[in-house]
């Protein structure tokens, strides 16, 4: 989801809350989860039993840890998503 995304459905959620944003909101936790952000953020803000102040304040932080992961260089972007995939290898062969 692209910055200028983000934003809209920022202000969207100020203006109307979460009801009628739910697929948008479970494509920003989804997001969230492929970059590698807090599950527990990400959990929180796609949980329709979470409280709204609790999945508000998630969307905030997810949205502008998005903005840094999608501001890095592609190149650390890769080398972080290759050092995780090395050590859920060693784990998964560990169990």
């Amino acid at each position: 989801m692209s910055t200028p995304d983000l934003s809209r459905l920022a202000w969207d959620l100020a203006s109307d809350g979460l009801v009628g944003h739910e697929d948008d909101v479970r494509q920003v936790a989804r997001a969230a989860r492929s970059a590698g952000i807090s599950p527990v953020l990400a959990g929180v803000l796609a949980d329709p039993q979470e409280p709204v102040a609790a999945r508000l304040r998630a969307f905030g932080r997810i949205a502008a840890a998005l903005e840094v992961h999608a501001a890095q260089p592609r190149e650390l972007v890769s080398r972080r998503v290759g050092a995780v995939d090395r050590a859920t290898n060693r784990t998964a062969h560990a169990a």
